[in-house]
């Protein structure tokens, strides 16, 4: 569907997500319709009147303290017959990484087929406005507010939270952060800011800062990641400030674009339009998190079955609702003969199936930009490598010149010895127990080597196989470099986010240290995460093992890599791999 808007947030405790989703479109619903609003209490389809409709779905598993909550309001525009669409999602589910949060799209469908998209502009969004306005609302490390927040350079919680902020991985939606300029109050700024950003309202976070702030924040961040003053950065997520062609991702409009583009506080609408774009780009752009596609199918299929019964009129408060009805002079329709009872049923089955369908391609396609995105990553990752290495080469060649020895700098080297990834399981079995490769590793699963080979014949075998080498060769570099850099006090996550030269990594996102809460504090979960190990690792012979390589993400098999890292004086020193093969069971898959 053509999306125009999303918004993804949490609710910071004690705050319930679904309740504050139920309170906030009832209040939102009733002051657009003049205090009619709808029985939001169980699931139903409801009209409002001709043009509008709206549903309401409740998923509820008490014995889980699951619920979850979806609304979906529909209109048409009279005069472009465009179709409107406000989808609220609620999670509230203990167990899960999503637990209170609230996703809220907006989906605009033209008449026809033409695609008029590009021309349309989103209103503020006066419902997430109320969100904002009510609750605590998080993208990660970042505040949502309705209007950008003031950073004061005398509050160091302020700057902290600015920093933590742009830094946090987690995050999904931009960061915009702009300094006072010289002849505004940086309360003037804000409002001049808080105006040219009102149609980006959900879409970022939003932060101003006064002169001491500015200094302060210039202080801990590298000279390309500036935040000028009069001007804007907008941090896309994953900064990455050790990277020093990072800075090209996040853009940033300079102090004397924005002077040119204001009169005092009143800034020109078409910054507003630009930046509001960037925004949006960037969180449309990005593929849902996994938890929150697959409860988008749950929906979805709840969903078509309320879609097959008829809307129920909603009556106007003390007086009688009123149909708009053909004239008199119109020609009578002949009668329509009821509905077939088992035509209908069978036309419910299918468009659930195909509903059920649409979710899953929508699922798959989601999977595959991300996973191209991160594979575009790792190719300019590769490339930037590749280039510096023939920078280096190219210097090396002429001190050696210098230096007189000119056959030396003429001189080939040696033919490299092939790292060619294995083509499937098998092969990886066979490289992974002979020792040859990976010196540092201990493959402790004899036991339990079905689970490797129940991945093979899969279509992505080759792909899960590949990741699973990748990673492989990552641990067992990662003990060679705590081995020869003694004391240098690096956790695996540091070594992968920052590459020492020469040694092997994986993307930091296909790393986990540990599992979630549940699984890790539920013996019905962390029971199934006890793997081998020798006795002079843990005289039981095995260890919970909770840290693991992602080797897919897609809903499924997910295929993943359990290991146990024994480093340090006095120890072994190796990495014993004790699992490779599906998921294992967690709260929500249980």
């Amino acid at each position: 569907m053509p999306l125009v808007y999303r918004t993804i947030f949490t609710v910071s405790p004690p705050c319930d997500a679904v309740e504050l989703s139920l309170d906030t479109f009832s209040s939102w619903l009733a002051h657009k319709f003049g205090g009619r609003t709808v029985d939001v209490s169980r699931s139903g389809h409801h009209a409002l009147d001709h043009h509008y409709t709206v549903k309401v779905v409740r998923h509820e598993n008490p014995d889980e303290n699951v619920r979850f909550l979806r609304l979906r309001t529909e209109s048409v525009h009279e005069r472009s017959g465009t179709v409107w669409q406000t989808v609220l999602t609620a999670v509230s589910d203990p167990g899960r990484a999503s637990d209170r949060t609230v996703w809220i799209d907006m989906v605009a469908i033209p008449p026809g087929e033409e695609d008029v998209l590009d021309r349309i502009e989103v209103v503020r969004p006066k419902l997430v406005r109320l969100f904002l306005n009510t609750a605590r609302c998080l993208d990660g490390a970042a505040v949502l507010t309705a209007a950008p927040v003031i950073v004061r350079g005398r509050d160091e919680q302020a700057v902290d939270a600015l920093l933590a902020a742009i830094r946090d991985d987690s995050r999904r939606m931009a960061v915009i952060a702009t300094g006072a300029p010289a002849d505004l109050t940086v309360v003037g700024w804000r409002a001049a800011m808080g105006q040219v950003l009102k149609f980006a309202c959900g879409m970022y976070s939003g932060y101003v800062l006064d002169r001491a702030a500015q200094e302060r924040v210039a202080a801990r961040l590298p000279e390309d990641f500036d935040i000028p003053v009069g001007g804007a950065r907008t941090f896309r997520p994953g900064v990455r400030l050790t990277d020093p062609d990072d800075h090209r991702r996040h853009p940033r409009l300079s102090t004397r674009s924005m002077d040119a583009a204001r009169t005092g506080g009143m800034i020109r609408p078409r910054v507003g339009r630009a930046l509001a774009q960037s925004v949006r780009e960037v969180i449309l752009d990005a593929p849902l998190p996994g938890e929150l596609r697959s409860l988008d199918a749950l929906l979805n299929e709840e969903e078509a079955d309320l879609s097959a019964s008829p809307a129920v009129p909603v009556p106007c408060s003390g007086s009688t609702v009123v149909y708009r009805t053909e004239s008199a002079t119109a020609a009578r329709r002949p009668a329509v003969p009821p509905p077939d009872p088992d035509r209908t049923a069978e036309l419910t089955a299918e468009i659930k199936r195909r509903n059920a369908r649409i979710a899953e391609l929508e699922k798959e396609r989601e999977h595959l930009i991300a996973e191209l995105a991160e594979t575009v990553e790792e190719r300019d990752r590769c490339l930037e490598e590749a280039r510096a290495a023939r920078h280096e080469v190219a210097w090396l060649r002429d001190q050696l010149r210098g230096l007189g020895q000119y056959a030396l700098a003429a001189a080939r080297p040696p033919v490299v010895p092939s790292e060619q990834p294995p083509n499937d399981f098998e092969e990886l079995l066979e490289r992974m127990t002979d020792g040859v490769p990976f010196p540092y590793l201990c493959v402790t699963m004899d036991d339990s080597l079905d689970d490797v080979r129940e991945l093979s014949g899969n279509r992505k075998e080759r792909l899960w196989a590949t990741k699973a080498w990748e990673a492989l060769r990552a641990l067992n570099d990662y003990v060679r470099y705590q081995l020869t850099h003694p004391g240098n006090g690096r956790t695996l996550h540091d070594y992968l986010r920052e590459q020492p030269e020469g040694y092997a990594t994986i993307p930091v996102k296909r790393m986990a240290a540990h599992e979630s809460d549940t699984v890790q504090n539920r013996a019905k979960f962390s029971g199934k995460r006890v793997f081998r190990v020798p006795v002079e690792v843990h005289p039981d012979g095995e260890v919970p093992m909770f840290a693991h390589i992602k080797l897919d993400t897609e809903y499924g098999i997910c295929p993943r890599l359990y290991y146990y890292p024994d480093l340090g004086p006095g120890r072994t020193n190796r990495i014993y791999i004790g699992y490779l093969g599906r998921h294992l069971p967690v709260h929500s898959t249980n």
